[in-house]
């Protein structure tokens, strides 16, 4: 799976409007999710990780809301999406429950700015981070906040460009990962408004 912020702070929260937790769905070569209203599509040469192995990554058996509850209180997260290519350039999709850490009150900006140190630090304890620096992009027609970072992973340079959508009480972590950054940016522009 790509790296991903796992949230370990704790700040003031204001009441939110609540959302149901809603999985995405693949249907050919398409990802979309209603709960953020994204689309993507990656097209040939790309394979998508099946509902099982996301729901195993995520420590449950299924997307029911039993078992996605489940995985938001023990570990605050859930993936909902995966895919690869043959140069394995990937994307990956994943839900924080802001009301487990109590950071509901966060938007985009507010989420990057409390967790950049933390996920510096992540990164920097399996790799060498060549550059990490908070910029802005447009994002299924959306300016929204990003984080671009740039690896050194055994002497093989990856990119990654690391976006973040709100729907109530979750937040959307858009992560693609590439083998420069131009790539890393086209390829998160295949992301549309739903």
């Amino acid at each position: 799976m790509a790296l991903s912020v796992a949230m370990l702070f704790s700040a003031c929260s204001t009441p939110v409007e609540k959302v149901e937790f809603s999985h995405g769905k693949v249907e050919g070569t398409v990802y979309s999710n209603d709960m953020v209203s994204i689309n993507a599509d990656f097209g040939e040469g790309w394979t998508y990780f099946s509902d099982e192995d996301l729901a195993a990554a995520s420590g449950i058996t299924d997307f029911s809301k039993e078992q996605t509850d489940k995985a938001f209180t023990n570990t605050g997260i859930v993936y909902d999406m995966y895919v690869a290519n043959a140069d394995n350039e990937n994307v990956n999709v994943l839900f924080e429950n802001l009301e487990i850490s109590n950071n509901t009150s966060l938007d985009e900006q507010g989420y990057i700015d409390a967790s950049i140190s933390e996920l510096k630090t992540q990164l920097e304890a399996q790799f060498t981070v060549d550059n990490l620096e908070q910029t802005k992009i447009t994002f299924a027609g959306t300016e929204l906040p990003c984080v671009k970072i740039s690896l050194d992973v055994s002497g093989v340079k990856l990119y990654e460009c690391q976006t973040y959508k709100k729907a109530g009480q979750y937040m959307c972590v858009i992560t693609v990962t590439a083998k420069s950054q131009e790539n890393a940016e086209n390829i998160l522009s295949k992301f549309t408004a739903a």
